[in-house]
């Protein structure tokens, strides 16, 4: 039986959608607000997804399904429960109005009930055409949190996540974006972009690695980024390595030093390519100079990047 303020959900499919929706967000310990800013939207949207009382956009249902790991649960039900919203043209009831709880009054017409549902609706329009500072600052932390369980994680359990929080980037900057914003999130692609050329290198996968290897380099010269132009081309110089094509690394080791800042972590890792290339090919003062440099870069970084 559906607790007070909970649909029913056997009475529908938008129902089954919002209880499932609620059961998932509770069991991951977020609140409603919480859960909208992992998914890009107000938690007052989710809270009336939750109740049936408003027709989610499918985006919002893929997010949620994303960020709550439903496994695609979520958005195998939305088309069903999308086309209940559309059947009241044909005389099919539509799912109950929203919980106001302690809300705005409305009158024996339900008026006040759905001037909320269309202002949730004009907020959804405005944040799907318009990048918020929340969603980047969402991305920024997820792209952050995927480069760190990169070191510990296997390609094949980490690439689903990594490609879908790319392709939410992508269609974030189908958006409107301040400038600023917007090399921001060309920047957040550019690393989704690079890290994945890392993990299908590691998987086997040559042609996509190169691919979007490329994609990141080009994405890191739009947003402005040199560091990240410099890890682009130290991964050519890591897969040369990794390969025994230690002349191919000593040039890309070299290209790359001339695009990174000065006091970088991509700067040192080039040295430490340069280094590890010339110990190879026997060059023991070379290899010793490269080395050098790496611990001369390395003193200069803030402690955050050199740890």
């Amino acid at each position: 039986m559906a607790t007070a303020g909970t649909p029913d959900p056997a009475t529908s499919f938008a129902a089954c959608l919002g209880v499932l929706l609620r059961r998932l967000r509770t069991l991951s310990g977020l609140t409603q607000a919480g859960l909208g800013r992992l998914a890009g939207y107000d938690g007052s949207y989710v809270g009336a997804t939750e109740r049936a009382a408003v027709r989610p956009a499918r985006d919002l249902v893929e997010r949620c399904d994303h960020a709550l790991q439903a496994g695609g649960a979520l958005l195998a039900l939305w088309p069903l429960a999308d086309r209940e919203w559309a059947a009241p043209a044909t005389g099919t009831p539509a799912p109950p109005g929203p919980d106001l709880g302690d809300g705005p009054e409305t009158d024996a017409n339900g008026a006040g009930g759905d001037a909320v549902v269309e202002a949730m609706e004009l907020v959804r329009r405005a944040e799907a055409s318009e990048v918020g500072a929340e969603a980047l600052a969402g991305i920024e932390r997820a792209v952050a949190r995927l480069r760190r369980a990169a070191a510990a994680t296997p390609p094949a359990e980490l690439l689903p996540a990594v490609r879908a929080q790319r392709r939410y980037a992508g269609r974030l900057l189908e958006g409107r974006l301040t400038l600023p914003r917007r090399r921001r999130l060309l920047a957040a692609a550019g690393w989704l972009s690079l890290l994945l050329a890392g993990l299908e290198f590691d998987a086997g996968d040559r042609e996509a690695a190169e691919a979007d290897r490329h994609a990141a380099l080009r994405l890191a010269g739009q947003a402005g980024e040199a560091e990240l132009a410099a890890w682009a081309v130290e991964a050519l110089a890591a897969w040369a390595l990794a390969d025994g094509r230690l002349r191919d690394a000593l040039d890309h080791a070299s290209a790359g030093q001339d695009l990174a800042p000065p006091a970088s972590a991509a700067a040192v890792q080039l040295a430490l390519d340069e280094a590890q290339a010339w110990a190879w090919l026997g060059d023991r003062d070379q290899a010793a100079g490269a080395r050098r440099l790496a611990a001369l870069t390395s003193a200069m970084l803030p402690r955050t990047a050199a740890s």
